[in-house]
Formats: structure tokens, sequence, C-alpha cells
């Protein structure tokens, strides 16, 4: 007797079955078979087979966790004119058409509260920063000193902090100004940065806008040697603008104010007075070329700028003749990595 059931020898029970089924059938029927083969044909469903399933654990990771705790930025700039707190650098009477002024800065910076495991931004950043100034002309621009044509190298020591509660970034820093041509005039000073996010002001107007709108900014920067306790003030606003992807305009104005710094930096034999020294009109433009150069994340990014400010000398500032009205510009490159 042939059996026609599934071929998996371990359905035991299937076969069992169909054998007694086969029986039956014989008993209830006594007259032989006309052929001594009976087929019985049976259509059984296997069962499905066993499935094992896996279950898949999705870990999440937070991208601010992960980031580095360190950054890196370096910036080239070349400037029509070296124009510093109202005074230029690179600029004599027998100039001409403008020569060419060559800047580079660099910084490095280390998320404390990352470094050490915890919640960026917990402990501030400090950062490590440095200043070049190469001029062509130098030779000619203060033939008394002469030299090579580095200028001025600046070294620059700052801790960052932001304070959540009053939508201000806070940075102290130290700079110390040296300039290789006539070190008898190098210099220190000791500044504080507050910079405002003054989106909550208006919210009546903008009620879904987080971004600063006057973005309202001072600097206070007090010289320790050369101007013996001189200071510097500075207020400014300004306002970023996405004219179209990854290009931004942002016009700013800066009132910058001298108390007894800028006579004693010249050497005019004046203490000095406390006085509005300038206002200062800019516009810059900045192109994120990250984007288009497709540059992977672990690559930092690349932007590319262009700017345009002018000075406008007040007061007895400008009528001694210290600073006078000033028309510069330039260009800038700059990389950055890491953060």
């Amino acid at each position: 007797m042939y059996l026609l059931l599934p071929q998996r020898a371990g359905r035991l029970g299937a076969v069992l079955v169909a054998a007694l089924l086969v029986r039956n059938a014989a008993a209830q029927n006594a007259a032989p078979l006309a052929t001594d083969t009976v087929y019985a044909s049976f259509s059984l469903y296997q069962d499905e087979p066993e499935t094992t399933l896996e279950k898949t654990e999705i870990v999440t990771y937070d991208e601010e966790a992960l980031a580095s705790p360190f950054s890196f930025d370096v910036t080239y700039y070349l400037y029509s004119d070296y124009v510093f707190r109202g005074i230029n650098f690179s600029e004599y009477p027998t100039e001409g058409r403008e020569k060419p002024n060559h800047q580079l800065t660099t910084d490095i910076s280390v998320d404390v509260g990352a470094l050490f495991g915890q919640q960026p931004g917990t402990c501030g950043t400090f950062s490590f920063g440095t200043f070049f100034e190469w001029y062509a002309m130098q030779k000619v621009f203060d033939p008394e000193h002469g030299g090579q044509n580095l200028q001025e190298v600046d070294y620059v020591l700052s801790w960052a902090y932001d304070l959540e509660s009053i939508a201000t970034s806070f940075t102290l820093g130290y700079t110390f100004y040296a300039f290789p041509n006539a070190k008898s005039i190098n210099t220190q000073e000791w500044w504080f940065t507050l910079e405002h996010n003054d989106a909550w002001m208006w919210k009546w107007m903008f009620p879904e806008n987080e971004d600063g709108v006057l973005n309202p900014s001072f600097l206070f920067a007090q010289d320790v040697e050369v101007t013996h306790g001189g200071c510097w003030m500075e207020f400014g606003i300004s306002h970023d603008f996405e004219l179209f992807e990854n290009f931004t305009l942002t016009p700013s104005m800066i009132f910058a104010m001298d108390h007894r710094y800028l006579d004693p930096l010249l050497g005019t034999g004046s203490n000095g007075a406390s006085r509005l020294a300038y206002v200062q009109y800019g516009i810059t433009t900045t192109y994120d070329l990250t984007p288009a150069l497709r540059m992977p994340d672990w690559a930092g990014a690349l932007t590319l700028s262009g700017f345009l400010y002018f000075n406008d000398a007040l007061g007895n500032p400008e009528d001694n003749r210290l600073i006078q009205d000033e028309l510069f510009g330039g260009m800038s490159i700059g990389w950055s990595w890491g953060g």
C-alpha cells in the first residue's frame, strides 16, 4: 500500500492517521477488492515553519553629546587698509593707490563641559587665538623702525559662557599686542564682551522668531601698559538677512567711545578725555561654500565673505587729527572644524 504523504519523516502523527483511515475502510468493505493495490490520497497541510523573531534595538545618539569638544578656525583676510580703533596703520602720505594688507587669524577652542563628559556649554569655552598682520610697504610706512613686513602679532586668551537666563553670551579675555619692528610699544589689555539675543523684545511683532533682531553687543577693553589704563568701548547692532540659500547679508553699526585711550596711544602729550570717537557703518556678505563643494561633515565648513566699512570720525578726535574718516574694505576666506 502506498501512502501519498508529506516527505518530512518527522511528521509521524500524519503517517499514523493515514494508516488508521485505510485500516477502517478495509474493515467496512468485506468484498474483495478488484486489485491488490489500494491508493489512499490525503491532502495534509503542513504546519507553518517556526519563525524566530529577532528584536532589533534602535539606538539613538545625541548629536551634541557626540560632537567634539574641540574646534578650530583659521581665516585669511585681504584689506585695503588696516584700520584699528579708528587709526589707519597702513597708509602714508605718498601711498597713492591702496596697497593690500594681509591678515590671518587662528583660534582653537575647547568646550570644558563636553571635555569632561558633561552637557556642552555647562562650563563655558576656553579659546586661544592668534592674529598676524603683514604689510608689503611696511618700510615706507614706518622708516624709523624699518625691519620686516610682519607689522603686528597678537595673542588672545578668552573664556566664553552663555547666560541663558538673560539670553546673553559673555566673554572675558586678555590680549597681548606684539610689534616685531617696535618692541618698545608692545602692550596688553583685558576686555569683555556681551552679545544679547533680543528676540524677546519683538515677540509682539514676530511671535515665532527665536533669532535676534538687532543683536546688540558691547565691548569694554582696558589697556594696562602703553595708555596706562586707557579704556575703549564699542556699542554695536547688526542683523543677518538670508537673501538666498547659503548667502547672508549683514548690515551693522558701531558707536566707539574713547576714554583716555587715543591720546596716550598716539603720544600726543595729553591725558585724553571721554568722548565719542566715531560711528562705523558696515555691510558684510557671506557665502557658505560647504554645500557647493559637497564637503563631508568631518571636513568642516568653508565660507567666503566680502565687507565694506565707513568710519565717520566725530568731534575732538577728528579736529585734533587723531583719527579721520576712513572708507575701507576687503574679503576673507575661512575654514572651521569641530564643535
